[in-house]
């Protein structure tokens, strides 16, 4: 089992991928996985980022 990170961890991770576009890239795929698996769309106003750690909290991969 991974393991948990806190908020503010998993946050400033998400965040530095922001700096390159392969980064970019990777938080969009990553994304779209947690979209297929619970079926939820991102809300449109919702940085992808806070999709992220949302569903990441639901999974219990955050502590905090």
């Amino acid at each position: 089992m991974p393991e948990k990170k806190t908020l503010q961890q998993r946050e400033k991770e998400l965040q530095s991928l922001l700096a390159n576009p392969a980064g970019r890239k990777e938080l969009q795929e990553m994304a779209f996985r947690y979209n297929e698996a619970s079926n939820r769309l991102k809300p449109a106003r919702t940085s992808v980022i806070t999709y992220i750690l949302v569903h990441e909290r639901e999974l219990g991969l955050i502590t905090g």
